[in-house]
Parts: C-alpha cells; structure tokens; sequence
C-alpha cells in the first residue's frame, strides 16, 4: 500500500517538545468554558442486543455513519469484556457487533477494554495499515495484571489485527494483583509519519498518576519515547483538594492548539456503587502546557445527575474526528456512561451523549 501524504494533526515534535520546555514559560491557558449542557440523547444500551449487558467507555468518531468503538459484554450475562463497534445514522444505532475479543492465550486473554482509535500509517509484519486502536488486556478474572496493546485495520470496520505484545507493558517487579496500566486515549501527531500522542493510567501500590508518551508505529514494532507525566496542576475534587488523574480521554483543539480531557471525578462516592464517579469533569490546556508537562488545567465543565438524570456518570469520552480533534471547533459534545445504583449497577450501564458550546 502506497502510504499517504497527510498533514500533521497535532502541530509539535518531540524536538518542539524540549524546546517549549526549555525556552517557553508556559502559563495558565486562558479558558474557553463551555456553556449549558444539552439534555442527554441516548447513544447506545447493550440491553439492545443482550439481556442482562453492558457497555461502557466509548471511543467515538463522527461522521455521516457515527461509530462507537465500546468496552461490551462478550455474551449476555457473561462479565467479560470484548470491543464492539456500534454504527449509527443520526439517532438510530444500526448494528452492534464485537470487533476485538480476548486471545485464546497471553498476555490479553481474558479482558480486551478501553478503546481508543485514530487514523495513522502503521506497518505489522510487512503490511501497512492505516487505522490503530490502542486497547487495555489483560488474562486474570479481575481488575488487575492490565497491560495496553495496539490493533491495525485498514477500515473502521475492521478486520483488526492486534500487535503480538504490549505498547505500554506492565511494570517489573509489581505484584500481579495490582491494577497495571490501561484506559488509553490516542491523538494522531502525524498520521503519515506514524505517530500519535499516547495517555495512559498506571495504577500500583505506589499510587495512580496519568502518563504520556509519543509512540510510532512504521518500523513494525511500536516504540514509545518521550515518556512524561499528564500535568496535574489545576485539577481538583469536589471538594476543592488537589487531585489525581485516571480513567480520561483527550481530544485536540487545532484552532486554539489546546487539549481537552473529560475525566471522572473524585471521590467516588461512598455509597455503592462506590467503585464509578457520580460526576464528570471537562478541561483544557494549552498544547505547550501538555506537552511540557508544566501547564495548568483550566475547568471547563461539570457533568453529573443534573444533566444525565442519572446517579452515576462515569468513563466518559469526546466525539472526534479519525485523528482524535474536535469535529466541531465551536463546541463539545461528551459521550458518558450512565448507571443506576446496586444492585445489579453494571447491567445499568447505557452510553449518553450531551454537547456544549465554546
């Protein structure tokens, strides 16, 4: 396949990167809050296809066919995880099927979650690619022992094909209990090049911090470079303490150069389910800030029971286009999952969408 010419997305280099760091004071971005959320449209429950299901965590990509790329029950009442590409034309979802599933063995042979697509140039075994999507595995009955792996097709639709080991591994040494890393997000630097801009979640008994790092995928096998922290600075809890970051997703801004993360909000509550967050957040940062690792989060918006109506919003992502942008610069649009309480919460699980102008 002749690789195509396409322009850089996101308009830094690991070069640039240095250099904004060395030279450049980056200061607080000067926020653009986005205005009143929209009444929640649904999006997609699994209970449409499966009884009891559940789908969570969705990594969507407007168009005139919207797709869903969706963490999914494998088969009705079986609490393990598949990706599922849910297709819609405007408000109907018209098919639901899984895409990716576990390995008969390795190291992602019992949960495969977390997806995070964009269009990229990328080589596996001799052959070109033009689509990945970076997703959490893992081969244990439990939250635990996660490692992120890579997917190549040359469609949105599949067929996917998985890179045979880890891009972000699992930390040696660490007990296989602990949690790992996983929960993904990917923005495309340069689709042609083969690069995008990775953020990740690790959680071990140290603690849990977010984690970036370029990552290219020509040469046939993955490489990571640039690894660093998400800033933190600017985010707070509900009760106005400095706070950590997990379980996000990015998009970019090309016109204003800036990132925007939806993330959940802590404390989870205290009540169960105590394990998902009752609200989510949206922010932005400047891309020298992000890059950096020095900037300053600004809040943007709050979503939670008063815009979903439901007493749980939790794993949350942003409609973007292939590349991981906004499609629309003028506003927001966040995909959440929604759930009731226990018992029985994770059969609850439907995906909403609410928007927000800029």
């Amino acid at each position: 396949m002749t690789k195509k010419a396409l322009k850089t997305v996101v308009p830094r280099t690991l070069l640039a990167a240095f250099l904004a760091m060395v030279l450049v004071a980056v200061a607080a971005p000067s926020a653009v809050a986005a205005g009143s959320w929209s009444a929640p449209t649904p999006v997609y429950a699994a209970s449409s296809i499966q009884s009891p299901g559940y789908a969570y965590a969705p990594s969507a990509i407007a168009g005139s066919t919207e797709r869903s790329f969706v963490c999914h029950s494998r088969a009705a009442g079986d609490v393990r995880d598949d990706i599922f590409l849910v297709k819609r034309t405007g408000s109907t979802v018209t098919s639901s099927t899984s895409v990716l599933t576990a390995s008969a063995s390795g190291w992602d042979s019992f949960h495969i979650c977390d997806p995070s697509v964009v269009r990229v140039d990328a080589t596996l075994a001799g052959q070109d690619y033009d689509y990945a999507m970076f997703y959490l595995g893992n081969d244990q009955n439990c939250s635990c022992h996660n490692q992120i792996g890579v997917a190549y097709a040359n469609s949105l639709d599949g067929p996917w094909v998985k890179a045979p080991n880890p891009v972000i591994g699992f930390k040696a040494g660490a007990s296989s209990s602990e949690w790992g890393v996983g929960q993904p997000s990917a923005t495309t630097i340069d689709a042609a090049a083969g690069t995008v801009l990775l953020t990740w979640t690790e959680g071990y008994s140290t603690g849990t911090v977010a984690k970036l790092g370029q990552v290219s995928l020509l040469s046939g096998t993955p490489t990571v470079s640039g690894v660093g922290a998400v800033p933190t600075a600017g985010l707070l809890d509900s009760s106005g303490a400095a706070d950590f970051l997990n379980n996000f997703d990015i998009a970019y801004s090309p016109q204003r150069d800036s990132f925007y993360m939806v993330r959940e909000m802590h404390p989870y509550p205290t009540t169960s389910p105590n394990y998902i967050s009752t609200a989510v957040q949206v922010l932005s940062i400047s891309g020298a800030g992000m890059w950096s690792g020095t900037g300053t989060w600004a809040v943007e918006g709050l979503i939670d029971a008063s815009v979903t109506g439901a007493p749980r919003s939790h794993n949350p992502g942003f409609l973007r286009t292939q590349f991981g942008t906004l499609p629309d610069e003028s506003q927001l649009t966040v995909f959440v999952t929604t759930s009731a309480l226990d018992p029985n919460s994770l059969w609850s699980y439907a995906i909403v969408r609410t928007t927000a102008s800029l």
